[in-house]
């Protein structure tokens, strides 16, 4: 292999994300596969990457359904594996697999947390028997809680974290809303840990949450339970954690009526058919895809709150843009993988299998956040 040969994939990459990675990787002169399942639509979809970019860029599109069979040629050749196609619980297997089986490091944006915890359950073990990372929730959601956290963690004693995610002008791309509704939509798929134990959110609950350097309080919903939950289970310091998300409340009271109705329409019906009503809301809802977000629009704060027997500690992560920035987290992480810069193998957040004090300087460099004191 040459250095202009690819050695990342991106599978998905026609959506809204995938344009995101894409254009990230082109910058850092990383070359790789631009593929999925239609070529037209790859095709138009690296038409805007490279208008984005203001130049070409080293990509090969390449066209494969999610099945071993027409995945496998492809993983073959490379090392890095980004998922960006989703909903995740729904179609993601056979990549998870077939990345395994070719020995490829896995990464993806999901922000699914019963996807989160089906692939450590599933692949957590064999991913670093291999020594190959699988680091789902390489983005927004769920990456920035999990690097205010290890902040948060560093202080000895601390056993119990509450996080906040506050965003500006929230924009949910068609692939978000499918995902978080599939996982707010049901009453027992999304989750707390409390006393080290998984405990169930109310699907049809708000709650109120107060954001450091803002004026009012907010309302806020578990949002699928987050994926610091399932990654501070196998955390020895942590026996508690919750996630809340607050997009405002305009978007939060809407998203409860969706819910209330949803719970109504559901009741009596299958798994399976859950999933399609999902599915059916999150196609009403859609709007087309959004616009990149910019710095001055797309703002977020995400607070970390810890508590020990002892003492306690809070780090208010401060962030622009945060669909931009999921892209700079999958590209960070593929230099990272590139570079044999990986800390830690298996099932990992990010934030562990990079170290959550050189992202964040990375992405501070970046411009994109504010770094501890």
């Amino acid at each position: 292999m040459n250095n202009n040969d690819p050695n990342v994939l991106i599978y998905g990459a026609s959506g809204y994300t995938g344009k995101l990675v894409a254009e990230r990787l082109a910058r850092r002169g990383i070359p790789f596969y631009f593929a999925g399942r239609t070529k037209a639509k790859l095709e138009a979809a690296l038409k805007v990457v490279e208008d984005r970019h203001g130049a070409p860029v080293n990509a090969r599109i390449a066209v494969a359904n999610n099945t071993l069979e027409e995945l496998m040629p492809l993983f073959d050749k490379v090392d890095v594996v980004i998922n960006v196609s989703g909903p995740f619980m729904q179609i993601g297997w056979p990549i998870v697999e077939c990345a395994l089986e070719a020995g490829c490091h896995y990464i993806d944006t999901t922000g699914e947390q019963d996807w989160t915890r089906g692939i450590q359950e599933k692949y957590g073990q064999a991913f670093a028997d291999k020594g190959l990372l699988l680091s789902p929730a390489c983005s927004y959601m769920w990456t920035a809680g999990a690097l205010a956290a290890e902040v948060v963690l560093e202080t000895k004693g601390i056993d119990s974290l509450e996080l906040v995610y506050q965003i500006d002008n929230a924009l949910p791309s068609e692939a978000s809303t499918k995902s978080f509704l599939r996982m707010q939509g049901n009453a027992d798929s999304q989750f707390y840990l409390k006393q080290d134990e998984y405990v169930a959110w109310p699907n049809d609950q708000g709650y109120d949450v107060v954001v450091p350097h803002r004026m009012t309080p907010y309302r806020a919903l578990p949002w699928g339970g987050a994926c610091e939950p399932v990654w501070f289970k196998q955390d020895p310091r942590v026996i508690n954690c919750k996630v809340l998300t607050a997009f405002g409340d305009e978007m939060i009271n809407k998203v409860l009526e969706i819910i209330n109705d949803f719970n109504r329409r559901a009741e009596g019906l299958s798994a399976e058919e859950r999933e399609a009503l999902t599915n059916e809301i999150g196609d009403d809802m859609s709007t087309g895809e959004p616009q990149p977000d910019t710095p001055d629009v797309g703002r977020s704060m995400i607070v970390c709150y810890g508590q020990g027997r002892q003492g306690n500690r809070t780090f208010c992560l401060s962030l622009t843009t945060p669909y931009c920035w999921t892209g700079e987290v999958c590209a960070e992480a593929a230099e990272r993988l590139l570079a044999g810069q990986l800390k830690a193998t298996g099932f990992q957040s990010a934030a562990v299998a990079f170290g959550h004090r050189e992202l964040l300087e990375s992405f501070h460099e970046l411009g994109y956040c504010n770094l501890p004191d």
